[in-house]
């Protein structure tokens, strides 16, 4: 017995077919390469008022600043210094988790507080920084590891994978009752620079890597409960209604 298909849905995916097939013979017969293409596509959306479906803007989920701290009081109770250290660095530079697993240790300025991240989202390369107070322990960790390619390196002597990383946040977060992902750390970076450092957008979308410095804004919305806040309610205070 046949599965029956909404009727709507084949005619569509037809639809699209034939004028994949008609603008290919089209590009073919113009001779038109990728650049050429890419005009003719833009004249096209612009003729036709094309305009993508805006997206839902929703606010990065953050941790409070005890269940922050209780996290990581956890993490040191665990007594492994390797997950003290990665998930530590996860928050300091606010690297993507994927970044965090490809540090090489060739890769570590211990001078300078920094690190290169290689080919990261976008493919593209960029700096990121930690605090000084943290180079000691990361030269500690590389002494004890001199053999080492990666930072954080697997018993197998590969690097740790994406997945491993999400468990492990995983096991301390439900010990600690709430829920986190290596990503959550990247949101906990950002919203506190933008509370705290006083940093240009332009500079935290240099540190952060984020394409485009519109998608910083969210971070804004999500550091009320900072020195605006309380401008907000000192201003308010007054008011007599």
């Amino acid at each position: 017995m046949t599965e029956n298909r909404p009727n709507g849905a084949s005619q569509n995916g037809k639809a699209k077919s034939n004028i994949i097939s008609q603008i290919v013979r089209i590009i073919r017969k113009a001779g038109l390469d990728y650049e050429d293409w890419r005009y003719v596509a833009k004249r096209v959306r612009q003729e036709c008022e094309l305009r993508p479906a805006k997206r839902k803007q929703k606010l990065p989920k953050v941790l409070n600043a005890d269940d922050f701290r209780r996290f990581y009081q956890i993490v040191d109770r665990a007594d492994n210094v390797e997950h003290s250290l990665m998930l530590r660095l996860l928050f300091y530079t606010g690297v993507r988790v994927s970044e965090l697993c490809s540090m090489e240790v060739a890769d570590l300025d211990l001078e300078n507080c920094k690190i290169r991240i290689n080919d990261g989202k976008g493919s593209k390369d960029r700096y990121v920084l930690f605090g000084k107070s943290f180079a000691t322990a990361l030269r500690t960790h590389i002494a004890a590891h001199s053999e080492n390619r990666w930072l954080f390196q697997s018993r197998r002597n590969t690097k740790f994978s994406t997945r491993r990383i999400q468990q492990i946040v995983k096991e301390y977060a439900e010990e600690t009752g709430v829920k986190a992902t290596p990503h959550t750390f990247r949101h906990q970076a950002i919203t506190w620079l933008t509370r705290h450092s006083g940093m240009a957008d332009a500079e935290l979308q240099l540190i952060t890597g984020h394409s485009r410095r519109e998608t910083l804004a969210v971070y804004q919305h999500i550091a009320l409960d900072g020195e605006l806040e309380e401008r907000y309610q000192k201003a308010m205070r007054d008011v007599e209604l």
